[in-house]
């Protein structure tokens, strides 16, 4: 009796033949990769986009996995952090750079109380400026030595008023000029230790 070729084993090892062969392509094709052309991408469950140096440091990293939502940080070619867009653990937008050693040298963002403003930093992450909205609603420039102290305060007070007040390196209050409780002028001086020594008022 002649033997019967089977036409399913024949389609099933085609089938197969080409399943292998598609796999060796598909793998090599992967590795090869120049350029994905798509018209959108969805990461899902905290993923992340990353992209690598040379050394395989990351240059660019995208994710959505932060506490309160999505960051993006760029670094530079040996994977320091140079700046970062994001949400705080708040949910508020901020905007940081930082210097070629990873330390924080501005940041621009959305305080605990909504309200929006501008740090820089020194090299020790020291704070320098301040420029932005006061705890009460008002606005503020702020200037501080390299020992941290306040030597400047420009902006409004508590009572919705606006002076400038100077302070020496030990950030002791050293000149008042603005407006007093009356809603008059007042200039004020004060000694090394903050203590007032002469006033003049308008009244």
């Amino acid at each position: 009796m002649k033997n019967r070729i089977d036409p399913k084993s024949i389609v099933i090892g085609i089938l197969s033949t080409l399943l292998f062969f598609s796999l060796i392509s598909a793998k090599k094709s992967i590795a090869e990769w120049d350029e994905i052309s798509v018209s959108s991408i969805t990461v899902r469950d905290g993923g992340s986009i990353r992209i690598l140096s040379p050394a395989g440091d990351n240059t660019v990293l995208i994710t959505g996995s932060g506490a309160a939502g999505g960051t993006i940080m760029l670094a530079n070619a040996l994977g320091i952090p140079s700046v970062s867009l994001g949400a705080n653990r708040d949910g508020q937008g901020g905007f940081v750079t930082y210097n070629q050693q990873g330390k924080v040298s501005s940041h621009i963002g959305t305080g605990s109380k909504g309200q929006g403003f501008v740090r820089t930093f020194n090299s020790r992450e020291d704070p320098t400026i301040y420029l932005g909205a006061s705890q009460q609603g008002g606005g503020q420039l702020t200037t501080y030595n390299e020992l941290g102290n306040e030597t400047i305060f420009l902006g409004t007070g508590s009572e919705g008023i606006g002076f400038l007040r100077t302070a020496n390196e030990y950030g002791k209050m050293s000149a008042y000029l603005g407006t007093g409780k009356s809603n008059a002028g007042m200039v004020l001086l004060c000694d090394r230790d903050g203590m007032t020594k002469w006033v003049e008022k308008v009244d």
